[in-house]
């Protein structure tokens, strides 16, 4: 039998009822935890609804805080870990993750890791179409990022090395757990982090696809995920071991992707641009200039200029320093507007043909 993990912050109760109901509902799973961010009114909601599915389901749901765990800011991080270490002292056989905010969570998302782990894979992590605009933290950053550092390996093959959605074997757990890159990652780099050392445990890894993709709310500004793209940036800069080659991976095959998500706008390019418009102060000015670009004139960001300076950020990028995130900040913006004032009006196939073969001249550049 199976453990479910929801971290969470501030979601809908709705969804987060929903989410709930479906995972405690489930014939494969024991027990649920929601795992909160902090103590307040959100964790008395949900640890009302908690207290309602559980008397309809007769599974166990249990609601508690997250622990500070990790070294970085505390966010996501510190969620996922905190359930991490009590997987691993109760030794739960099987343990599931997925985001709270998952709008078309349903039962086969756990059928499908289910069977992957009946086969004996030790790891499966969830992969879903996204919209053309959205996921740019992982086409631009993560997965890049990855396949420079790592080519050969299975990690630039994977679809979505920044998603929250997978199920843990026993022996996977227990390795996370006291795994001290993954326990430091306190924020979002946490992901990435468990991907990269799940890669390296040799237990056998699967991405399994939910053709429906991930519903959740999108964003306004692409200032919403700065702090995501910025600490994705610095744990993918962290890594150092490398996956073996060869490593046990496979994957179910793609499906057609729903129209809707075809035709869905990820975020607001008037008001992301606005983000980006005040100049640069003299140490960004100076940062920008070391990278070969000149803060005075407009920023071209195309696929071979970032393929060109994503190592050097990879390289230098200081998470702490103010001057560096708003340079990386600024610059990946302008990369994402670049690709979607370029290549997606060009329609979604080969929008993300293009992405798919950027990830391969990253890999060759690594």
């Amino acid at each position: 039998m199976s453990l479910v993990v929801f971290p969470f912050k501030e979601e809908q109760l709705e969804v987060v009822a929903r989410n709930l109901e479906v995972a405690a509902g489930h014939d494969r799973v024991d027990e649920v935890w929601a795992v909160a961010a902090a103590e307040g009114k959100a964790m008395a909601n949900v640890a009302r609804i908690a207290d309602e599915v559980a008397a309809a389901t007769g599974t166990p749901v249990d609601v508690f805080v997250q622990e500070r765990i990790g070294v970085f800011r505390s966010g996501k991080g510190d969620g996922m870990n905190t359930a991490l270490a009590r997987s691993a002292e109760r030794g739960s056989a099987r343990t599931h993750f997925y985001d709270a905010d998952i709008t078309n969570f349903d039962s086969g998302w756990i059928d499908g890791a289910e069977d992957a782990a009946d086969r004996g894979y030790g790891v499966v992590r969830h992969r879903f179409p996204r919209a053309a605009t959205d996921a740019m933290i992982t086409w631009m950053v993560t997965r890049p990022g990855l396949a420079i550092r790592f080519p050969g390996t299975l990690l630039p093959r994977l679809g979505q090395p920044l998603g929250g959605e997978l199920l843990l074997t026993g022996p996977a757990v227990e390795a996370l757990a006291g795994n001290p890159k993954v326990r430091a990652r306190s924020d979002w780099g946490i992901d990435t982090a468990i991907t990269h050392a799940t890669a390296c445990l040799e237990l056998g890894l699967y991405e399994h696809y939910a053709p429906d993709g991930k519903r959740h709310a999108l964003y306004g500004s692409l200032t919403d995920i700065r702090e995501m793209v910025l600490e994705c940036l610095d744990v993918v800069a962290s890594l150092e071991e490398a996956p073996p080659k060869g490593s046990d991976f496979d994957a179910d095959p793609p499906a057609p992707v729903p129209d809707d998500l075809k035709r869905a706008v990820a975020y607001d390019v008037a008001s992301t641009r606005e983000s980006i418009s005040e100049a640069p102060d003299p140490a960004e000015r100076e940062i920008l200039e070391s990278l070969g670009v000149d803060p005075g004139s407009p920023i071209d960001m195309d696929g071979e200029r970032w393929l060109r300076i994503l190592p050097d950020l990879l390289e230098q990028f200081d998470l702490g320093n103010p001057a560096w995130r708003s340079a990386v900040f600024r610059l990946w913006v302008e990369r994402v507007i670049h690709y979607t004032l370029h290549q997606v009006p060009l329609g979604y196939d080969a929008a993300i043909g293009y992405l798919e073969s950027t990830i391969r001249d990253f890999e060759l550049r690594g």
